[in-house]
């Protein structure tokens, strides 16, 4: 993915001009998308990046809008956006990770939509699908995104050290535990 963007410093100050000159393209795009999939009941989650801007972190870079969903909905989205795909959904399977995937530019945004995500440990395949949810306001939607813990736990999980350090200081310690100790499941770590 974006190497050189994982290695820059997480600073707000340095970070927000990058958030800010997008920041309404993106916010445009993903209410133009999640109208229209609240509209059709299409389940998703928003996960990724883009949750953990929704929920106030400042710092983290937004290159795409990542949705996890049912495979169902993921062949809906595909429907529904069919003039937008520049990769259609489809089952996809790399050296890493595998899901029903497909990418799309809506209004000048990448999104990324995916199903049934697994990741290789070993000689097996395991989920990967965040197990947390969260809800925030964006304008009158309310958004489902990924608990900002288990997104810290994820960038942890897969080295990028710089964004979960980002992401610690707005984390409720005490959920962060809970999925560090098994109490809360999760298949990100």
């Amino acid at each position: 993915m974006e190497l050189a963007a994982e290695k820059e410093h997480c600073g707000a100050e340095e970070q927000e001009v990058k958030i800010t000159q997008g920041k309404e393209a993106y916010r445009r795009a993903l209410l133009h998308v999640l109208r229209r999939l609240d509209a059709e009941e299409v389940a998703y989650k928003v996960v990724g990046g883009m949750a953990v801007v929704l929920q106030g972190v400042p710092s983290v870079p937004v290159n795409d809008v990542d949705l996890e969903m049912p495979e169902a909905a993921a062949y809906r989205f595909q429907e529904l956006f069919a003039e937008f795909a520049l990769l259609p959904v489809a089952w996809r399977e790399g050296e890493t990770y595998r899901s029903h995937f497909g990418r799309f530019e809506i209004l000048g945004v990448l999104f990324e939509v995916m199903a049934d995500l697994e990741r290789r440990e070993g000689a097996v395949w395991v989920s990967t699908m965040t197990t947390t949810e969260s809800r925030v306001d964006l304008e009158e939607l309310s958004v489902r995104v990924s608990s900002l813990e288990e997104e810290t736990l994820a960038y942890i999980r897969r080295g990028r050290l710089e964004r979960a350090a980002c992401c610690l200081p707005f984390c409720e310690h005490q959920r962060l535990l809970a999925l560090l100790r098994g109490e809360i499941p999760t298949y990100v770590i």
